[in-house]
């Protein structure tokens, strides 16, 4: 019996339409091309200009929020510690001798002492001379925020005389500050001064916590250090722990300065774009400017457009240049340039 059913027809498949061929010519022609960005800018659904503006200030901002997130909280002393190592190794055999004993639980610090701004120990250097002088002092208290600041401040506005344990007031003999920490229950303040001096090298403390410790014990740790370690092995040993504890202390607050540098970029970068345009939208207002009948928002466009590159541009630099300023000023150098040859060539005023 023959077969009646009727042939079902193949559907054709439909190409793309020559508007989206034109847009997507025309988007990778503004990689390198002015008259692309306002072609674009003037003919492309304006959805897409949106995208180039969210993608140009995110992506010069990754560099940024990359380099801020791998900062560690021993930072400060990574380049040079001032005898922080050897102060810190002696100190924690004194407490460790005397029965300290430091536990973080719940996000807070607690001691197995009494506190009360107690000065729990301190290294102390003698020369030839037998003149002996403070290295380190070492407190404990259970102040926090501004009263701990304060605490702080007091500590490192106090002068020892040169060559001896006592503060000196007479600023006209040589005069000294020793490098310190202070342990609260919420947080820790560091000052680190130079050698025999009372130039402050570097300090951190406020903002500082305890919410991200990976151990109740850390401290604790820090104190039982190998007893068959000697000399510089058992202080490199020590400092290392000390520096483990600086890492852990500053997660939150270096959360915090990432999300907060992060959103000052956005802010700056999305407002030079628009500043772009406002400036394609009045150097095209003149009666001889043969775009002088663009709209503020196509000039807006435009600028989305043209900022895809230097911000393409501007995140290869921030990632090789991660810790300086070129890489932070890369887009903004990369698009004032564009905009310069945009203004001077695509959207000049014709001859008279």
């Amino acid at each position: 019996m023959a077969n009646n059913k009727p042939k079902k027809l193949k559907k054709e498949k439909k190409g793309m339409s020559i508007e989206t061929k034109t847009t997507l010519i025309t988007l990778l022609k503004s990689i390198i091309s002015n008259e692309a960005c306002v072609e674009g800018g003037k003919n492309a659904p304006f959805w897409i200009a949106i995208i180039f503006f969210v993608v140009s200030v995110c992506l010069p901002v990754i560099p940024i929020s990359v380099n801020q997130a791998k900062t560690y909280g021993s930072s400060f002393v990574s380049s040079a510690n001032y005898a922080l190592d050897r102060g810190l190794t002696n100190t924690s055999e004194k407490l460790k001798a005397n029965g300290y004993e430091f536990v973080v639980k719940n996000g807070l610090l607690t001691f197995n002492k009494p506190v009360g701004d107690e000065f729990a120990a301190a290294d102390i250097i003698t020369d030839e001379k037998g003149n002996q002088e403070y290295n380190f002092l070492f407190y404990l208290s259970e102040k926090t925020g501004d009263d701990l600041k304060h605490l702080a401040d007091s500590i490192t506005a106090t002068r020892y005389a040169a060559g001896t344990l006592q503060v000196s007031i007479d600023e006209t003999i040589d005069r000294y500050c020793p490098s310190f920490i202070i342990l609260s229950t919420e947080t820790l303040a560091v000052g680190v001064f130079k050698k025999g001096t009372t130039e402050i090298a570097t300090s951190t403390y406020g903002g500082l916590n305890w919410s991200n410790t990976s151990s109740e014990e850390l401290l604790t740790r820090v104190l039982n250090v190998d007893p068959e370690l000697t000399g510089i092995d058992k202080t490199a040993a020590v400092f290392n722990n000390w520096k483990g504890v600086f890492n852990e202390v500053y997660v939150a607050q270096r959360t915090r300065q990432t999300l907060i540098m992060s959103f000052i970029y956005l802010g700056v970068y999305a407002g030079l774009v628009l500043f772009l345009g406002l400036m394609l939208f009045l150097l095209t207002r003149g009666k001889n400017n043969a775009f002088n009948y663009l709209k503020i928002y196509t000039c807006m466009f435009i600028a989305c457009w043209a900022a895809f590159t230097p911000a393409v541009l501007g995140m290869i630099l921030g990632f090789i240049f991660a810790s300086n300023i070129i890489g932070q000023m890369g887009f903004i150098v990369l698009i004032a340039i564009r905009a310069m040859w945009l203004s001077m060539r695509q959207l000049r005023p014709i001859a008279q």
